[in-house]
């Protein structure tokens, strides 16, 4: 019986210290991620609590929240403590660069979904495992940025040992090496804090950067897309809302769309967008998922339309929507003197 007693209090204790731990951690990320409300949203603001978007009709609309705002809300609120469309309407607003670590982690909601399903050192049991992907991830690694090319491949490797129907397939990697480069301790971190501190952070980070690909894999639904070389461009829903023209040029050359954009939409944005801007796409995309996606490329189809139908031939087609649709439509943007991520989300 004692015992018993005995075994039963230290796991208490040792729950106890796991929990600790995790509230630790947290503290890190926010500690770190301090917010600097010098950064504006480059828009007209009131000395209410309203900002103007239209001067001419006398428009409003509530300000956007500040970073000591966004920083009040990740550390006090659950994600289902925000109506949903306050949330989308501030992420699409902006979030600061400083603030984007501790902001994903808790738009992601991993704490709460993914992290506790799993025991706390899972992620360290799953990279430490020999894979039989090791190979074919040690080619791919090859390719990207040496500084962090241990980092990816040790991310990699869990995730092969996580999910172990798909293992390893081309297009994980490009995830985990935006996530990495994007999360670089490094980035943020405040330079009082002791060699032991960062550390810590740096681990956190790895795991972090490992649970935010699982949630674009299986809740967002990369997975499918990457598994199956499959995209919702393909949809029903999505065809009905292409402009008839594009439609007719489209079944005039007997092809589908998803033929034409040769790669899934997070990378072909990825591809053609300016660093910043996709940050800022990537920041909605998170939280609304393929469908901001689809939304944005049916802009840009909209805004270079006439261009398109002048198109005959399927090639020329391809190249220039995979190479050419996002700088053009930026130009057209450009210069009616919009700034291209109000313009878009």
């Amino acid at each position: 019986m004692f015992c018993c007693l005995g075994r039963k209090k230290r796991d208490n204790n040792e729950m106890e210290k796991k929990n600790s731990k995790k509230e630790m951690v947290e503290r890190f990320i926010l500690q770190n991620c301090k917010s600097n409300d010098e950064d504006s949203f480059d828009e007209s603001i009131d000395k209410s609590n309203m900002i103007i978007i239209d001067y001419d009709n006398n428009q409003y609309e509530k300000k956007p929240w500040s970073g000591i705002q966004w920083q009040m809300i990740i550390q006090t609120k659950n994600l289902n403590q925000i109506e949903l469309d306050e949330l989308k309407r501030n992420i699409r607003f902006g979030i600061l660069c400083n603030l984007r670590p501790a902001t994903w982690f808790w738009i992601t909601d991993i704490k709460n979904t993914q992290m506790k399903k799993h025991t706390s050192n899972i992620y360290q049991k799953l990279k430490s495992c020999e894979s039989q992907y090791d190979p074919q991830i040690f080619k791919c690694i090859k390719q990207l940025d040496k500084k962090y090319n241990d980092l990816v491949f040790d991310i990699l490797r869990a995730y092969a040992n996580y999910d172990v129907e798909i293992g390893f397939i081309k297009g994980i990697d490009q995830i985990i090496e935006y996530l990495v480069q994007q999360l670089d301790p490094e980035q943020y971190i405040n330079l009082d804090y002791s060699f032991n501190q960062f550390n810590r952070m740096c681990d956190f980070y790895e795991q972090m950067v490992f649970w935010m690909t699982i949630h674009i894999l299986f809740h967002l639904n990369y997975r499918r897309i990457l598994k199956q070389n499959v995209s919702f461009i393909e949809t029903e829903k999505f065809q009905n809302t292409l402009m008839p023209s594009i439609n007719s040029l489209i079944q005039q050359l007997n092809v589908k769309i998803s033929d034409l954009i040769e790669v899934p939409l997070l990378f072909f944005f990825q591809k053609q967008l300016k660093k910043e801007d996709f940050n800022r796409l990537f920041d909605v995309f998170l939280f609304e998922g393929e469908s901001i996606l689809l939304q944005i490329l049916l802009k840009f189809l909209k805004i270079s339309e006439d261009l398109v139908c002048q198109f005959q031939a399927e090639a020329d087609l391809k190249v220039f929507l995979n190479q050419t649709l996002i700088p053009y439509g930026i130009s057209k943007i450009e210069k009616i003197n919009q700034k291209l991520m109000n313009f878009l989300l």
